[in-house]
């Protein structure tokens, strides 16, 4: 079986973009109350919020605005599947679906032998993979509960939107891959203290730029 972190190492080796510096704009991250009303579209009679879709943002690169799809790995256990949500190198036929429910941000994903079900959204692995992804198989610790945030600019004024982080942190690394069956994208990590590149100490991987998930209300 596969391990996630196997998997973000063989993606590694596939990149061959010069490493660049960030791109995401001098922002102050403010949690947001973490529970699905601070999502849009909450409807206090359900509980949740949504559905709507995610976009990269403040990339400055040409995925700015781009939905999310998802990349399956192989099968586990009873044939569900497990996987990323990333970003396409072009912009996507059809977004996944996103919600908040249970106060947990979830994607509507086809999940074999279970169906299409709403999945659980995690960022899951090692501070340097930490990736985005869904039904991780022997979750790798530590496992990174997604929650909303807010973006606050150098003059106390509140951008638009709503961005998914995890512990104070919204910024992610994008890594491009370029596979037979899922062509090409990127997938992201979150960028955690000590998410700094193992063999090399720089903060990003070759390639590697950086941005955010906005949720598109």
């Amino acid at each position: 079986m596969f391990r996630v972190s196997r998997m973000l190492r063989t993606a590694a080796l596939s990149m061959f973009l010069a490493w660049t510096a960030s791109a995401v704009p001098n922002v102050t991250v403010q949690p947001l109350v973490d529970s699905c009303a601070s999502y849009p579209n909450y409807d206090e009679s359900t509980g949740q919020a949504g559905p709507w879709s995610a976009i990269a943002d403040s990339t400055d690169t040409d995925v700015d605005g781009f939905g999310f799809v998802p990349v399956y790995a192989s099968p586990v256990g009873n044939g569900a599947r497990w996987g990323f949500v990333v970003i396409p190198t072009t912009p996507p036929a059809q977004e996944v679906s996103m919600r908040c429910a249970n106060g947990a941000l979830q994607a509507q994903l086809d999940m074999r032998s279970l169906g299409i079900r709403w999945q659980d959204l995690v960022a899951a692995g090692t501070s340097n993979e930490a990736a985005f992804g869904f039904g991780f198989p022997d979750l790798p610790d530590p496992n990174h509960r997604l929650e909303p945030y807010a973006h606050v600019d150098a003059d106390g004024v509140r951008q638009p939107g709503v961005f998914v982080g995890s512990e104070n942190v919204t910024t992610w690394g994008f890594n491009y891959q370029n596979n037979k069956e899922a062509g090409e994208y990127y997938f992201l990590r979150l960028l955690t203290p000590g998410s700094e590149n193992p063999a090399t100490g720089r903060p990003l991987n070759d390639g590697e730029f950086t941005g955010f998930i906005k949720i598109r209300d």
